[in-house]
């Protein structure tokens, strides 16, 4: 009986999971126009201003919108350029980044899958551990009674 219960709550918590993905909002900025774009931290002091780059993402022909972050450094000057924008065509690697080696300039692409998650330096949204931490609560809460 209690293996039965266990297993309810694990469906939960997955359920609980899935169901709070809603519509995804990215930093959209590239440095060259404007160079807060290049040293945007989110969870800052500066959070509020952080936040004026934030943009809501919408896929296109049924495909799942993400956030991208791609640093271009150019070999000629050494310059450095951060764009931060919506994706919605998956990249070779979801929720890591890759390199492009291109004649003149070397690219660093990011993706991740959490509100404002391409403006730090990691790849999980703190939304996304919050909402597994609130379903796996709930989940050992609804096991527990249950149980009793």
């Amino acid at each position: 009986m209690s293996t039965t219960i266990f297993m309810y709550a694990i469906c939960l918590a997955v359920l609980s999971n899935l169901l709070s993905v809603s519509a995804i909002r990215c930093h959209d900025c590239n440095s060259h126009e404007d160079e807060d774009c290049a040293t945007l931290v989110v969870n800052t002091p500066r959070a509020q201003r952080d936040e004026q780059f934030l943009k809501e993402c919408n896929g296109k022909d049924g495909l799942v919108p993400f956030c991208r972050k791609t640093v271009i450094k150019f070999e000629v000057n050494n310059n450095r350029r951060i764009v931060r924008n919506c994706g919605w065509i998956p990249e070779k690697v979801q929720n890591a980044c890759f390199t492009a080696d291109n004649e003149g300039y070397k690219q660093t692409i990011c993706t991740c899958n959490g509100d404002g998650c391409n403006g730090a330096s990691t790849l999980l949204g703190a939304r996304q551990v919050g909402y597994s931490l609130i379903g796996t609560v709930v989940s050992l809460t609804l096991a527990t009674v249950l149980r009793n």
